[in-house]
């Protein structure tokens, strides 16, 4: 008894979980200033095409101008990671059909392949003079486009005066008829993204989503499609994303939408819809886990997205980065990057104004 109540005693009065500490401590000395992170969350445009118009976007995009952001992270596979996917198919088929533009054309119009189209972007982009010509900005439209990087080939092509936007200088009649968007499909990688990095002066985006984390989830047993499916179906939205999808459907200008950004940005605006969907997850009885499985993916999805993000910005530490994601990520998003010793998350329901 002598030696069990000492025992006992350890187990009532010590915590269940020790109280987390930052590596570093909760202050670190760190030489100038800290790297700030804005994360906007998103709705996907592309499901607005039709619905909004992107000049409905101006009150938004001036909000993230003012901010003059340094850096711009979009929800983008990059050109590495989808040749990667493309060389893989029977791992990666259905991730590089479902998120990767195929940039075969453009690499064959250069006779380049990708490595060699992102190798000399980068090396144009290092030399680029205080003002590039037009035929710069083409050519490097063009291997953007080869790389795999459609986000950042847009961002040269929007900083063309609008009379240079054409082919020419080794920018195919196909790649302009792509920069110029004549489909009219919104997105929030080139309306918000784009846009705003041209506006502030940057010369690319850096795209950072990741679905090699695909890899978590049982593809390959057709059972783990119905039950995600059986969960959508028999989810009950609550109360908090019913408001905010009635913001959705009251857009109709730009201050409704800008209206509808700020509270799909507030702090905890999203709780609600991701405990119904991860955290339900992580709470369903399947007996092959498959829920476990779905919070596991998403965790390294986030996990390989923030690391995109930390590697692109410490190259220049103590800049504004601005990233775009879709809503859902961003308390993720929020959560690692309070974990860095020298990042500071930015308020964006105070960016966009309260």
């Amino acid at each position: 008894m002598r030696l069990l109540l000492p025992l006992l005693l350890a187990a009532v009065l010590s915590p269940a979980h020790a109280d987390f500490a930052p590596p570093l401590g909760a202050q670190p000395t760190v030489a100038g200033p800290l790297t700030q992170w804005l994360t906007l969350g998103s709705t996907h445009l592309s499901e607005k095409s039709g619905q909004w118009r992107s000049d409905w976007l101006d009150p938004l995009r001036a909000r993230l101008i003012a901010w003059r952001p340094q850096l711009i992270t979009i929800e983008n596979l990059s050109g590495a990671q989808c040749e990667m996917m493309r060389t893989r198919p029977a791992q990666y088929a259905r991730a590089y059909d479902t998120y990767c533009e195929d940039a075969t054309p453009y690499q064959r119009s250069l006779g380049l392949n990708q490595a060699d189209a992102e190798t000399r972007a980068e090396a144009l982009l290092a030399n680029l003079p205080g003002v590039p010509s037009p035929a710069q900005r083409r050519q490097l439209a063009m291997l953007f486009l080869a790389a795999g990087e459609p986000g950042s080939a847009s961002v040269q092509w929007l900083r063309l005066p609008p009379h240079e936007r054409r082919a020419g200088d080794t920018l195919s009649q196909d790649a302009a008829r792509r920069l110029s968007r004549s489909s009219g499909r919104m997105n929030e990688s080139i309306d918000i993204a784009a846009e705003v990095a041209a506006s502030v002066g940057l010369d690319r985006l850096h795209a950072v989503d990741d679905h090699t984390s695909d890899a978590a989830i049982a593809q390959d047993d057709p059972s783990f499609e119905a039950w995600a499916q059986a969960r959508y179906a028999a989810a009950v939205l609550p109360p908090g994303w019913q408001r905010l999808m009635a913001l959705d459907k009251a857009v109709r200008d730009g201050d409704s939408l800008l209206a509808y950004y700020r509270a799909m940005n507030a702090p905890r605006a999203v709780e609600e819809i991701n405990q119904l969907d991860f955290g339900g997850a992580l709470a369903d009885p399947h007996p092959k886990a498959y829920g476990r499985q779905y919070a596991g993916w998403w965790d390294t999805r986030n996990l390989r997205m923030i690391a995109n993000i930390r590697a692109a910005s410490s190259r220049t530490p103590g800049i504004r980065v601005l990233n775009i994601v879709g809503s859902s990520h961003k308390p993720w998003y929020d959560q690692w990057a309070r974990q860095m010793s020298d990042v500071e998350v930015v308020d964006a329901e105070a960016v966009l104004g309260r």
